[in-house]
């Protein structure tokens, strides 16, 4: 009898009912694209979600293994606690694949994933690149100076990556771990990444898109007129310049992480000054 190939899926979702079916359903499409020989079990966290997304996955679903959060996980903690659940399954995975529900898979994402771990052997760590709907890269990962990387054709090495769709291997995982808890919602996938490359493995582009994912990155001081709701976005879990500035003195040093850290207060109180997004 021919070895399976075991991965769990791994996302965490909240209050995005359609966009979390969307693309629960590019995932299975892609899943059915790939044929014999490998089996998915889906962990999804619902960290609290009012509008009815456990029961829309649950109904439409049934083989998604669905855990409930109290609504103060987000990104970081809801990916960390499905992880803890496949390793708990006592399943023995062979992969680990990272997904964010605000993605939309072409069906032939997970062939290009596979078939790129498999040119490369699994000393690696393989994230998809993503472009937005109008053709222009997005997310996948970026250069030292987190310029995203525009996938050529080739594997091109990544240093900060981004944890839209990514493949780990188990053995990246028994010598690395899972997301540092440190991380309650953003610098979570960029921390990962210099944690797989520190203890020498790579990180790896794949060589063509494998989504559709428009970016989103928002600053809590752009576009709100209020310094009041300013001042509460920034300290809120998903804004908080703490996660930021630990990352930065982490992996770029002390100037860096200050910088950052005034920079934040700076712009919450002049949002003028922030730089313009092109």
């Amino acid at each position: 009898m021919a070895e399976v190939t075991k991965t769990a899926v791994l996302l965490t979702v909240f209050n995005r009912r359609e966009m979390t079916l969307v693309s629960l359903r590019t995932l299975y499409a892609a899943i059915d694209r790939l044929g014999p020989g490998y089996a998915f079990d889906v962990y999804l966290v619902d960290d609290g979600s009012t509008d009815g997304t456990s029961e829309s996955v649950g109904s439409e679903f049934p083989a998604v293994r669905l855990f409930k959060g109290d609504g103060g996980l987000y990104w970081g903690h809801g990916m960390l606690m499905a992880w803890e659940k496949a390793v708990e399954s006592g399943v023995g995975y062979d992969y680990f694949l990272w997904y964010n529900d605000d993605s939309e898979l072409y069906p032939d994402a997970l062939q290009t994933l596979f078939k790129s771990m498999d040119d490369n052997g699994e000393r690696c760590v393989v994230t998809g690149a993503f472009c937005d709907h109008q053709g222009c890269c997005s997310y996948g990962g970026g250069d030292e100076n987190n310029k995203g990387l525009v996938p050529d054709g080739s594997y091109q090495k990544v240093v900060t990556m981004n944890g839209n769709l990514v493949l780990i291997p188990y053995q990246v995982y028994k010598a690395v771990g899972m997301i540092d808890r440190g991380y309650r919602h953003a610098f979570g996938d960029h921390d990962y990444g210099y944690r797989v490359q520190k203890q020498g493995f790579s990180v790896l582009l794949t060589p063509r898109y494998v989504g559709v994912v428009d970016n989103h990155t928002e600053t809590p001081y752009s576009g709100i007129a209020s310094f009041k709701k300013r001042w509460k976005n920034l300290h809120s879990p998903k804004n908080s310049p703490r996660y930021g500035f630990r990352y930065l003195r982490t992996y770029k040093g002390w100037n860096s992480a200050l910088r950052y850290w005034i920079s934040s207060y700076l712009y919450t109180f002049f949002p003028s000054l922030a730089p313009k997004r092109n």
